[in-house]
């Protein structure tokens, strides 16, 4: 029903080639199989829609490559592996006339009778969309597990913490699985899986987890992020293959427990995790018939591993088990000690075998097995055993394909593999034919992905062959040939931005994340090959960036420099680029210190020494960043005149207006509220589409989203609350589209979330606070913490919470600790004001003392009004009258001249206020009619409404004087 609700017709206007039961849509990039989508690979699909345009013609090979991989040199067998992919996916009705058919060393030509309309045979097209949420992953319906299955449930519901234990390929995970699918309707959070097996090192659980949870990126503190993805969820959370990592998966399940009991673990390991919340189930092998036992074929069947042999065997080859194969069968079950991945390796096989001729294959295989270590696990040896026999049975190319496959760190899709392979003895056909052959073989699980046919190891299997690489001696090779391959596909990820929509180009990039990471890790492990280590650092970058991963960048890029340190013939432009990156990464940091200074000082030496004009322009506006973010807006300006100088003289336009926003929030700051206004309203009305927008790789912030962003605060200020929500609430909703959490986390933190308190809506506060929390741990924002704590404690104290000043003041603290600055007058005027309210008179007075004296030493003008409002209700409440009409006064003025009219009218009310108890103001209603017409009057504003209520007060009085004379 879902599928049938987001379908769309085809609209006229787009042309439709037919051909027998297939319609191509290539506008849409959509092939339909009798009205149903077909799944094909985007480079596939790039050279079928060229074939088929040109039908009937011969389509040189030149001419395929070119269009389908621009602006990239590929070696022709890529060609042949999606021209392969293709036949596959459109069967002929004629096998002697393929649909595409090969011209000997020239090219390819489209065969079939091609109708152009504007309608398909179904005329049904669906939305492709990528999926919002991770699934389970698939799995076979187990047999012999029912009552495992049952038994876990139930304990599962009891304990809240379940580990199952057994020995590798005892079917730990499909148990899980199926745990997890009954017991999904008590975890109406849903189910999250996170496979252990990819990673290596304990440290990197967390990021595992945070990963599967979209909480990842937080590095100082991911833990706290991850509690914070499950905090008041009742999800189930699987932790599979810890076996390798248990210490450190301990602690983290240890700590989820305890604080989230709500949620449930269910963990699979070859040994118990030994947490102190933990329940541990045994998973034993199968049941098979003991040595000796005459049985009949339904006796047999009876046992779980000879009923899954014979299921498997079946589903292969189409095998039934008569009365005269049973004792052969139990022997093959107990040869496997009843281990279900053994079993499903060799139940296939009697596609080459018969039963018996299995069973002897198997018998001579394992005899290695009586001279094994004595120590070693039997079970363990039977899976090694059937690994092994399954190994042996393969031909030289098939093995040597297996072992090196087994570098990937992931799925991977037969042109990763043909990537791969390079300059091995390997044809690419011969190639293309092993893949095949071992994901038929179920030495390979093959599954589609975005309409790609992937392939991926199962963990035992890449273990194995891992080994048996490293045996063969090949594991060096491999590995470089990995880290080539992942290097390769990264170095087009910059390019790629500049024209791909953000999803896609987050969707190709962020599924090799793992790949990269182990070829990065592995690469910068020996001085040897720690070269195409900093390389793929430096080609990393960029995702890191587009998908915010603060925290990884900063780690795996400082790790780069340090090795980059000895090294004197380092390419000077990929120390600029690591220099760089590594920059903007202290900037996120919590803590701004001298270090980001320095390293911003040295990138832009670097990039004057090499000559980049882009990494001139990226490096002084991101040192200007981070003196924006430490109060220091004088050099802001010499910066961002230097910046301007080289966009002027270099012909650089399309940074313009990235320099130009934060110059007009540096004069913001220092007080010039109108002309702030004009450059951000004329920046927005350029740039008013909120597609697909440069800008992130180069400057960290989308464009459009920070100039609504900035255009938002100094709106509200200047009176207009309307339009300050409008375009806060754009800057939101333009983030999230985008899915950049450094874009989203400055929206709300600088505009969506003061404009919100400003307006009184405190419900929408509590919502962008939420989001930014969730963006801050989420990515290891650091430099957003402080910031978040004190909203909330600010949302704490408006909701009438007396602990809110506390949070508040601490943060406070926080911020002047960390360095982070900019704003902290506004910030510490807001505290000195809670406090005031809540009779806290000295902690008001340091508040204020703090806020006055960096908004001078700072010179942050915009604010000063505010400052001096809060002080002159101190002095009020400290009983000098005449000193705080006076500072009121002050605040008025200098609002005014400034067109603070929003702080102008908050003063004037305060005045007002106050001055109506002691005789009143003989000005006070022309005061504040003349402020009120000075303030957008349709917008969200406390102060108006309580100005309007004064001026009714004040007529009210005025009418009752003149009736009385």
């Amino acid at each position: 029903m879902a599928d049938r609700q987001a379908a769309e017709r085809v609209s006229c206007g787009e042309r439709v080639l037919s051909f027998d039961d297939y319609d191509l849509v290539p506008q849409r990039r959509l092939l339909l199989h009798a009205g149903s989508p077909v799944r094909v690979g985007t480079r596939a699909l790039d050279i079928l829609c060229l074939l088929v345009e040109q039908r009937g013609e011969l389509v040189s090979k030149e001419q395929l490559m070119s269009f389908a991989w621009p602006d990239t040199y590929v070696h022709e067998s890529n060609l042949k592996v999606n021209i392969a992919a293709l036949r596959r996916t459109l069967p002929s009705p004629n096998p002697q006339l393929p649909y595409i058919a090969t011209v000997p060393g020239r090219g390819y030509r489209f065969t079939a009778q091609v109708r152009i309309g504007t309608e398909v045979s179904a005329a049904v097209v669906p939305h492709l969309t990528l999926p919002s949420d991770l699934v389970l992953p698939a799995s076979p319906a187990i047999i012999g597990r029912d009552d495992d299955v049952a038994a876990l449930t139930k304990s599962l519901a009891l304990s809240r913490f379940l580990t199952i234990v057994g020995p590798a390929g005892v079917g730990k995970t499909a148990v899980a699985l199926a745990v997890a699918r009954r017991a999904a309707e008590r975890f109406d959070g849903g189910v999250v899986f996170v496979d252990l097996s990819t990673i290596g090192d304990p440290r990197l659980v967390c990021p595992a987890i945070a990963s599967a949870l979209g909480a990842g990126g937080h590095a100082s503190d991911l833990l706290a992020g991850i509690v914070e993805a499950l905090r008041h969820q009742r999800r189930l959370l699987i932790l599979d293959n810890c076996e390798h990592v248990v210490c450190a998966t301990c602690v983290v399940a240890d700590h989820l427990r305890s604080l989230l009991p709500e949620i449930g673990i269910l963990a699979t390991s070859r040994e118990p995790l030994r947490s102190q919340y933990e329940s541990v189930h045994s998973l034993a092998p199968l049941a098979y018939p003991h040595e000796g036992q005459s049985l009949g074929r339904d006796a047999a069947l009876a046992f779980p591993a000879v009923a899954l042999f014979v299921a498997r065997a079946n589903e292969a080859v189409g095998y039934e088990l008569d009365q005269a194969d049973v004792a052969a069968v139990a022997a093959i079950c107990r040869r496997l000690d009843g281990i279900p991945l053994a079993i499903e390796l060799a139940a296939p096989r009697l596609a080459s075998h018969d039963v018996r001729g299995l069973f002897e294959r198997l018998e001579q295989s394992f005899e290695w097995l009586n001279y094994g270590p004595r120590n070693a696990p039997a079970r363990h040896q039977a899976l090694l055993a059937t690994l092994d026999w399954s190994y042996r049975l393969l031909s030289d190319r098939e093995a040597m394909v297996l072992r090196l496959l087994s570098v990937f760190a992931g799925s991977f899709s037969l042109e990763d593999a043909v990537g791969l392979a390079g300059d091995s003895q390997l044809l690419d056909a011969d190639l293309a034919w092993c893949v095949g052959n071992l994901a038929a073989k179920s030495l390979l699980a093959a599954s589609f992905a975005d309409g790609q046919l992937r392939y991926r190891l199962l963990e035992a299997t890449r273990s194995y062959a891992a080994e048996r690489l490293r045996q063969a001696g090949e594991e060096p090779w491999a590995l470089m040939r990995h880290a080539e391959l992942v290097l390769q596909f990264f170095e087009r990820a910059e390019h790629d931005w500049r024209w791909r929509l953000p999803s896609d180009w987050s969707a190709v990039y962020a599924a090799r994340l793992n790949d990269l990471r182990k070829a990065v890790d592995w690469a910068l492990s020996a001085p040897s090959t720690a070269g195409i280590g900093l390389r793929l650092t430096a080609a990393a970058i960029p995702l890191w960036e587009g998908l915010s991963l603060v925290g990884e960048s900063r780690l795996r890029v400082g790790r780069a420099l340090a090795c980059a340190h000895d090294l004197d013939d380092l390419d000077p432009v990929l120390r600029m680029k690591l220099s760089l990156a590594y920059a903007w990464a202290l900037t996120f940091a919590e803590q701004l210190g001298p270090q980001a200074d320095e390293t911003w000082r040295d990138s832009l030496v670097l990039a004057e020494n090499a000559g980049s004009v882009e990494y001139r322009l990226r490096a002084l506006w991101g040192w200007a960043v981070l003196q924006s973010f430490t109060g220091r807006h004088s050099q802001v300006q010499a910066r961002l005149e230097a910046f301007a100088a080289i966009v002027r003289d270099e012909d650089e336009p399309d940074a313009g207006p990235d320099g130009e926003r934060l110059a007009a929030m540096t004069a913001f700051y220092r007080g010039d509220l109108d002309g702030a206004y004009a450059r951000l309203g004329a920046l927005a009305r350029e740039h008013r589409e909120a597609g697909h927008r440069p800008g992130i790789a180069r400057f960290q912030l989308d464009r459009f989203v920070a100039i609504r962003a900035s255009l938002a605060t100094v709106a509200w200020i200047r009176g207009d609350a309307a339009q300050a929500r409008r375009v806060a609430a754009v800057a939101v909703s333009g983030a999230v589209e985008i899915g950049h959490d450094v874009s989203l986390a400055n929206a709300l933190a600088l505009a969506a979330l003061p404009v919100a308190l400003w307006s009184g809506q405190i419900d929408e506060a509590q919502t962008h606070l939420a989001a930014l929390i969730e963006s801050h741990h989420r990515r290891d924002i650091g430099v957003f913490g402080p910031v978040s704590r004190f909203f909330a404690g600010a949302i704490q104290h408006a909701l009438g919470d007396a602990d809110g000043v506390d949070v508040m003041r601490s943060a406070v603290e926080a911020l002047t600790a960390s360095n982070f600055l900019g704003r902290l007058p506004y910030y510490a005027l807001t505290l000195a004001q809670a406090a005031l309210d809540s009779d806290r008179t000295e902690v008001a007075l340091a508040g204020i003392n703090l806020a006055q004296d960096h908004a001078l030493r700072q010179d942050e003008q915009w604010c000063m009004p505010e400052v001096l409002r809060v002080l002159g209700l101190i002095q009020w409440r400290e009983g000098d009258h005449d000193k705080a009409e006076a500072t009121l006064r002050q605040a008025i003025g200098l609002a005014e001249a400034v067109g603070a009219w929003a702080f102008a009218l908050k003063a004037a009310v305060c005045l007002v206020e106050r001055r109506r108890g002691t005789g009143g103001l003989p000005d006070a209603a022309v005061l504040l009619r003349d402020l009120c017409a000075r303030v957008d009057q349709d917008g969200a504003n406390p102060d108006l409404t309580q100005a309007f209520a004064l001026l009714g007060a004040l007529d009210g009085a005025l009418a009752r004087q003149v009736a009385a004379r």
